[in-house]
């Protein structure tokens, strides 16, 4: 045996690499094809936007409003398909690969808890009628909505996201104290300190939106969970070729669901 081999220290396990709205980089965001891309690059995952119509569907997006400035949850289903391909959230699962984290979107003030409810409502139906290997991540900026999942004891894992906190450690005892598996920061915000204040803690970290590539294996020499990234084959073979193994896949995570 070849002595230099044998004492070789192991090779670091790669983040998980989850495609922000699918491939986004290459198919347009939040639509079956970026999903389906994402499958085909070997993401671990993908991140979806989830939105209530004015009629209680859900649809996918990222923006309030379209390119028109129709608002999502002020018109109907139908209507707003007039005007723009919007897909179903069972659609999307049926063909996102691995992990899926869906971002709960809300818009609404403070006081209208009732519709923050339904839509949690809805996204949980609809999780539950997926087949039980397929794993999700619950995520939202909005801690109403982190409350109300840990109050109706969801089985997800659920992550707080974050942009510009100025107190990064506060908030990191917030999400903790919401029950929260994951921190989920944008990504200049995240450095050593952070990484090992959320741990501390017990929460993961999953940081967006990482298209630097250099920078992406900087995060991931701290320890970060996942990246989210608009491009995850090529982050894949840049953290490959900085000498992270991927790790082996979990039960479910094995290219798309049926």
């Amino acid at each position: 045996m070849n002595e230099s081999t044998s004492s070789s220290p192991p090779r670091p396990t790669m983040p998980l690499v989850i495609a922000h709205r699918g491939a986004s980089a290459d198919r347009p965001e939040n639509s079956l094809a970026a999903f389906e891309e994402a499958a085909r690059q070997g993401a671990d995952g993908v991140e979806l936007d989830v939105r209530l119509t004015a009629d209680d569907q859900l649809v996918l997006s990222h923006d309030r409003r379209l390119s028109d400035g129709t608002v999502i949850d002020r018109t109907t289903a139908a209507e707003l398909r007039l005007r723009q391909t919007l897909e179903s959230l069972p659609d999307a699962l049926g063909v996102a690969p691995g992990i899926v984290n869906v971002e709960v979107k809300s818009d609404e003030s403070a006081e209208h808890l009732a519709r923050r409810m339904l839509v949690l409502d809805l996204v949980l139906a609809q999780l539950d009628d997926r087949p039980g290997s397929q794993r999700f991540v619950l995520s939202s900026f909005d801690l109403d909505i982190l409350a109300l999942l840990q109050g109706m004891d969801c089985a997800h894992p659920t992550g707080y996201l974050t942009m510009g906190v100025p107190k990064p450690a506060l908030a990191l005892d917030v999400a903790a104290s919401l029950g929260c598996s994951a921190y989920n920061p944008w990504y200049p915000e995240v450095d050593e300190a952070l990484v090992a204040a959320a741990q501390a803690r017990g929460l993961e970290v999953w940081t967006w939106t990482v298209n630097d590539f250099d920078h992406a294996v900087d995060l991931a020499k701290l320890g970060v969970t996942a990246l989210i990234t608009d491009h995850p084959g090529a982050m894949r073979a840049h953290l490959a070729a900085a000498g992270f193994v991927a790790p082996a896949p979990a039960d479910g995570d094995e290219g798309a669901p049926a």
